[in-house]
């Protein structure tokens, strides 16, 4: 399998958390489905079709503010109503992405980066993404390390072996249709900010020094 890294900007973002609609809350970095979900967009898959892949996700926001937008629903069968919502946007994203999948899924998301044309977006369909950096990853280190350049979804077993505190989550990962409707897999992690933590005693590295977390 190879490994991936990206490097990433957006001006303005909102992962928005399931559930919330009168105030759509974000989360502090992508959660891994929509992190999944850009990468299968990239390669074109098709609906329904889904290819293995692990993610790290790693990040940094400026400020997190509050914005408005016009939300439509149906009331009854053919009503439509609507009603202003706030909506909480981070400012000035940088995202740091490992990816790790078959050496033929690894190799297509890079060309198709390089050589595509068209833009892509990580959250809301105006939530546009800057490539900052991309990269093979040719080698993977264990040794101590330190959250002090990124945020970042730590899992929960990496959690509970390091002791390290957080913000815990359970984040969508891939999912099965049931009944017609979507049946989410999870994964327990906590969101652990920067430069808030002790050493990692046994930390995975890219060769960069640069920490990943795979769930």
């Amino acid at each position: 399998m190879k490994i991936l890294k990206l490097k990433l900007f957006q001006e303005t973002a909102c992962y928005k958390k399931p559930f919330a609609f009168k105030v759509a809350e974000t989360y502090p970095l992508p959660p891994y489905s929509t992190i999944i979900g850009m990468f299968h967009k990239i390669i074109g898959a098709k609906s329904g079709e889904y290819f293995p892949m692990n993610i790290s996700v790693q990040g940094n926001y400026e400020s997190i503010f509050s914005n408005y937008q016009n939300l439509r629903m149906f009331k009854g069968k053919d009503q439509v109503t609507a009603m202003p919502r706030n909506v909480h946007q981070l400012l000035n994203i940088e995202l740091l992405i490992h990816l790790k999948a078959d050496n033929e899924i690894v190799d297509r998301i890079y060309d198709n980066i390089i050589n595509g044309k068209e833009t892509f977006t990580i959250g809301r369909n105006e939530d546009l993404v800057k490539l900052e950096d991309i990269k093979y990853v040719n080698n993977i280190l264990i040794e101590q390390g330190k959250m002090e350049k990124y945020s970042a979804y730590v899992p929960k077993n990496i959690c509970e072996k390091e002791l390290l505190n957080g913000i815990n989550y359970r984040l969508n990962t891939t999912y099965i249709i049931e009944n017609e409707l979507r049946k989410w897999n999870k994964v327990d992690v906590k969101y652990v900010e920067k430069n808030v933590n002790n050493i990692l005693e046994e930390a995975e590295k890219d060769e960069d020094g640069e920490l990943i977390f795979f769930y």
